[in-house]
């Protein structure tokens, strides 16, 4: 299965060595923030940060439910060779890598957050206006 190589500026369909090598190289923490070698959309292997200070690997294995990321940061050596290995087909890129589950979590909305709530209020107010008031 073909490999693309996605940035947020750029994507590369079946990227060779020396592109995957170049684009963490670029990775900067700011403009240049993260890099993912993908098979399709739920099966990747992601970098994210600044080539100078580390970087976090993550990884998702064909669902949410899979996604794991790296617990420390890791050199930019670390990481090329993790995604050379990737590019390669070879399962030794996760060896080496101390991996935790990555959790999405999703917040969830009280009831005042909601724009529903501020809708109704309104219709609440106008209606308390027009009554008091009166229509005429």
């Amino acid at each position: 299965m073909a490999l693309t190589l996605n940035t947020l500026d750029q994507a590369f369909e079946t990227p060779d060595s020396a592109i995957v090598t170049k684009t963490l190289a670029e990775l900067d923490g700011r403009r240049n923030l993260v890099a993912t070698l993908a098979h399709d959309e739920a099966t990747y292997l992601q970098a994210s940060g600044s080539a100078a200070s580390g970087l976090i690997l993550m990884y998702q294995d064909g669902s949410v439910a899979h996604r794991y990321r790296s617990v420390d940061k890791l050199p930019l050596a670390r990481v090329t060779d993790a995604f050379q290995q990737y590019l390669r087909g070879e399962s030794a890129w996760r060896e080496g890598v101390r991996w935790v589950e990555d959790e999405e979590v999703v917040g969830v909305a009280r009831w005042y957050d909601t724009w529903w709530a501020y809708i109704a209020t309104l219709l609440l107010v106008i209606a308390l206006f027009i009554y008091w008031r009166g229509w005429d």
